[in-house]
């Protein structure tokens, strides 16, 4: 991660600039990226951003065959901790509790194929009771068949189970509220991205978020600001959650299918990458050196604006900050 959006790829000659005439703003290729989908301030927002547009158009199939769309939130019972490991303990918890919780879920779905699917995230933050993981559910379901107070019982029994069930965990472990639009459905792709502020569409959902606590970019930018603690703590959850390989959004088995989606399920890693284009035009590359003046002068994406203004765009901005031409080409214009 301490390298992703700056170091250029091993064996990379430099840093392509490409315009994008079909987008707001160009793109560069051959730069470094580490694919975290949780923690990666250049990753996350990016494959994050790209997870809601799938999730979007699922759910937008899903309820024009009138399929009931609901999101679902589970959590459990936990101690603040504030050893390294605290959050890898707890989502190595949470991984069995829901293994458990899943074992009997044909059961509890009644007849066969009234669930007709699902997408799972985990949402991770932190707060005055140490690290708060929680796992959300949008899943779909034929009209008139889905009991929500049965879901919550069979939680509610797996947590009893293991000696977590307290009177907390009755009111506040599971959470179930239907989902009426498409930004609803965006918000299980872009848990570990939007700030606490962002404005959410989960009627009891979004009025609680505000005390889950502080998801991972923002301790990040506590830290920036100064707050030492927040980067001790951002540090932690990052080293956990790359330990244990977490991943954004995960659809259920078949559902895309059903909804008829051609999908290809690209990994994290992949959806990192900037989106190629078939109309985006290669305008020119920077060298190892033009690439490190950029990123010191902090005009990344003042260089991606101006691409797409054109070659010539590119060049002004490069000679002002003083690191030459691409391709230590002359000044001719192929803007468009």
């Amino acid at each position: 991660m301490r390298w992703c959006g700056y170091r250029i790829e091993r064996g990379g000659g430099g840093v392509l600039v490409y315009a994008r005439p079909q987008a707001t703003y160009g793109r560069v290729a051959g730069v470094c990226v580490c694919g975290q989908s949780l923690a990666c301030p250049v990753c996350a927002p990016r494959i994050a951003a790209r997870r809601g547009v799938e999730v979007a158009d699922a759910y937008a199939r899903a309820t024009a065959l009138g399929w009931e769309a609901r999101l679902e939130t589970h959590t459990f019972p936990h101690q603040a901790n504030d050893a390294d490991d605290a959050l890898l303990l707890l989502l190595d918890l949470f991984s069995e509790l829901w293994r458990r919780y899943q074992k009997h879920a044909n059961r509890r779905r009644g007849a066969k194929g009234n669930h007709l699917g699902h997408h799972v995230a985990i949402e991770i933050t932190h707060g005055e009771n140490g690290w708060h993981p929680h796992r959300h559910r949008l899943r779909y379901d034929r009209p008139g068949t889905f009991q929500p107070e049965v879901e919550k019982a069979a939680w509610l029994a797996t947590l009893e189970a293991s000696g977590l069930r307290t009177r907390g965990a009755d009111r506040r472990a599971y959470s179930c509220e239907p989902v009426s639009n498409d930004a609803g459905a965006r918000y299980v792709a872009k848990l570990a991205t939007a700030v606490e502020a962002q404005a959410r569409a989960i009627a009891s959902e979004v009025t609680g978020a505000q005390n889950k606590g502080r998801n991972l970019n923002t301790l990040l930018a506590l830290h920036i600001a100064g707050d030492q603690a927040a980067g001790r703590t951002w540090a932690q959850g990052v080293a956990c959650i790359t330990a244990r390989k977490v991943s954004s959004v995960r659809w259920s088995r078949g559902l895309a299918a059903r909804l008829g989606i051609d999908r290809d399920p690209k990994s994290d890693e992949e959806l990192a990458g900037e989106e190629v284009l078939p109309s985006d035009v290669l305008l020119g590359v920077l060298s190892p050196a033009q690439w490190v003046g950029v990123v010191k002068a902090k005009a990344e994406f003042a260089l991606l604006c101006s691409a797409n203004r054109g070659r010539s765009a590119v060049n002004r901005m490069l000679v002002g900050l003083g690191i030459g031409e691409l391709d230590g080409a002359a000044n001719d214009d192929l803007s468009f």
